[in-house]
């Protein structure tokens, strides 16, 4: 009798459990959804330099996200630098127990930034918003517009293929140009097609990034700027101790 009333007693104690683990949870019925009307925020230029842009969310009980094309912020109050000139969309977003939702607000910028753009190697490469085409260097007086050398190594100095050799690859007749209209565009023309892309410069440590295309018979990665005035562009793949080396030459230049 004694054991029948302890596995009952263990009976009704899984019960118990089972019920306390019931799957259905007690939640708190969320807030609805904030419609883009009842959004407060604010966008607004420095007067005199509308590069610059000042952005404050003002809706109470949300996490607040901006996206402003060239980067992101979740800050309530933040600063931002827009360096291109033109129109450009702000998209913010609000998070709530409601969900996400979003609105934008519109800024004309007059100019390009000159003080984004102070370092030379901005104009040398792009020539500015207009544009700076670049080409092979064929005629390059080392003979090789292609090769690799040593880790510091300003032209071919190993391996020297030959203007021919870059014929024989199909990409003698690629242009690159570079500019800043807008945004940080590289285009890429070749007998088989265009290809349009970003780039990023960074002129502190001299290194450039095509994002989602490649220079002319490229290796796909970031690349030193080894030499880079009016005329000319030597681009190099870094190893340990050796370096592969791109010549190319502003289109019209002859040596």
């Amino acid at each position: 009798m004694k054991l029948y009333n302890k596995y009952r007693l263990l009976a009704c104690l899984l019960l118990g459990a089972l019920a306390a683990c019931d799957p259905r949870e007690d939640r708190d019925i969320l807030p609805p959804a904030l419609t883009a009307d009842e959004l407060d925020f604010s966008v607004t230029q420095k007067p005199g330099y509308d590069n610059v842009v000042y952005l404050e969310n003002k809706t109470p009980g949300v996490i607040p996200f901006w996206d402003y094309g060239t980067g992101i912020s979740n800050k309530a109050r933040d600063t931002i630098n827009i360096p291109f000139a033109g129109s450009h969309y702000i998209k913010f977003v609000a998070y709530s127990g409601g969900g996400p939702v979003q609105d934008s607000a519109q800024v004309t910028v007059t100019q390009n930034d000159p003080n984004y753009f102070a370092s030379p190697m901005w104009n040398l490469l792009t020539n500015g918003e207009a544009g700076k085409t670049w080409v092979w260097a064929m005629d390059t007086p080392g003979g090789a517009p292609y090769g690799n050398g040593s880790g510091e190594a300003t032209a071919p100095e190993w391996w020297k293929p030959t203007p021919a050799d870059v014929i024989s690859w199909g990409v003698d007749k690629d242009e690159m140009t570079f500019d800043l209209n807008g945004a940080a565009n590289f285009t890429k023309k070749t007998p088989t097609g265009t290809q349009k892309s970003l780039f990023v410069l960074d002129t502190l440590n001299k290194t450039i990034n095509i994002l989602g295309a490649d220079i002319s018979n490229g290796a796909k990665v970031t690349y030193v700027i080894v030499t880079l005035n009016a005329n000319e562009l030597t681009l190099a793949q870094q190893g340990d101790g050796w370096r592969n080396l791109w010549m190319f030459k502003r289109k019209g230049f002859s040596y």
